[in-house]
């Protein structure tokens, strides 16, 4: 009863966070008001989702493995910088966004695109942030920050743009080892969609040939007839 009342405004909260993440990393002015105000708005989401998570651990009977279940969250829990990547959770087939959208009706390969440009746009953004204090920066736009995400996550690495502090070097690790995973799963998703549809053709053919066959058949039957009447 409490994740249904509460899932579609946390859907919603995790979005909202996504959104003004982007805002404040791609236009950064962190002495403004209104950046200021976005930094305690933040802070105030961060917050409602460590009293989720620790009101669901309280209240569910089988608490053995619960943070292992619940590994997105928990991650945003302990490690606020990776709040964004909270938006990842409104890919779950169960959750408010998709029901109400049908976005994720489309199976695995629709959930696991979309989660693979969240990572690349939240990597990015975070690799950024971590960048632009550093006076030998190579990554300084957002513009570099996601070209050089796409780079990391398909492994191309023309090495073009590189993080320089050791910040940046660690997210780089997990964007990396993330992105690895997801596109994993979107390469699974796409033979397992080709193979699928390979089966479909396959059985089409079958269909054909013996409509066909039939049709031969029938033919025959009539020559047959035709051959009778005239002896």
């Amino acid at each position: 009863m409490y994740m249904k009342r509460v899932s579609p405004l946390l859907s919603i909260l995790a979005l909202v966070y996504l959104a003004t993440f982007s805002i404040q990393a791609i236009w950064y002015y962190p002495d403004a008001t209104w950046f200021q105000y976005m930094n305690s708005f933040g802070n105030l989401l961060w917050l409602l989702f460590v009293i989720d998570l620790v009101f669901r651990f309280v209240v569910t009977p089988v608490k053995r493995g619960f943070f292992k279940n619940n590994l997105i969250d928990t991650i945003t829990v302990v490690v606020p910088q990776f709040r964004a990547i909270r938006a990842l959770r409104t890919l779950s087939g169960s959750s408010f966004i998709s029901k109400k959208t049908g976005l994720i009706s489309g199976g695995g390969l629709t959930s696991a695109l979309i989660a693979a440009l969240i990572v690349v746009w939240v990597g990015s953004l975070m690799v950024l942030n971590a960048e632009r204090s550093a006076s030998n920066a190579q990554i300084k736009t957002a513009g570099e920050a996601v070209w050089w995400a796409f780079e990391t996550v398909t492994t191309v690495g023309y090495g073009d743009f590189v993080p320089v502090t050791w910040n940046g070097r660690a997210l780089a690790v997990l964007v990396m080892l993330v992105g690895i995973s997801v596109l994993g799963v979107v390469t699974a998703s796409l033979s397992a969609a080709l193979v699928k549809s390979a089966h479909k053709s396959t059985d089409r053919v079958d269909e054909v040939l013996q409509e066909l066959a039939q049709l031969k058949e029938m033919v025959a039957k009539l020559e047959a007839g035709q051959s009778g009447k005239s002896g």
